[in-house]
């Protein structure tokens, strides 16, 4: 006997929405970061959302780790990766992974597949212990710089 589409799994809802989810908050920060004015000191570029100065920043001189990542993603959605590198490398690379989200969430929510799934396909785990890592890395050396 052979199996029919009745056969096939059913995939629930709650498996499709959370990367339903994870398309719409991709594309909204894509979105966002289209409507912000890239900063020319390579930071500050957050505060178009009215949110306040980096506050590690005031007080030690030196960036944070996030310094510059809403500028480095209002470069990198204008194409201009090398000025997004240069507001915040992690900015540059969050950016693409954003980017990546949403074919991926769109492959997830249609074939049905669970985050699990996912992380085991794609190694995501290895990647955001990498992601990490080059944060470290990265603001390591920024501060050094800085001081």
């Amino acid at each position: 006997m052979t199996a029919t589409r009745n056969d096939a799994p059913q995939v629930r809802l709650s498996q499709r929405l959370p990367w339903l989810a994870v398309v719409v908050a991709s594309v909204a920060v894509l979105g966002v970061a289209a409507g912000i004015e890239p900063d020319l000191r390579g930071y500050g570029s957050h505060t178009q959302l009215g949110l306040p100065p980096c506050g590690f920043l005031l007080l030690t001189g030196a960036p944070c780790p996030g310094c510059g990542l809403t500028t480095a993603f209002a470069h990198g959605i204008r194409g201009q990766w090398a000025m997004a590198a240069s507001a915040n490398p992690l900015g540059l690379a969050l950016f693409i992974i954003v980017c990546a989200c949403i074919p991926l969430g769109v492959t997830a929510a249609l074939r049905g597949w669970s985050l699990g799934e996912v992380v085991d396909r794609f190694g995501l785990n290895r990647w955001a212990l990498t992601v990490a890592a080059c944060a470290v890395a990265v603001w390591v050396v920024r501060f050094a710089v800085a001081i």
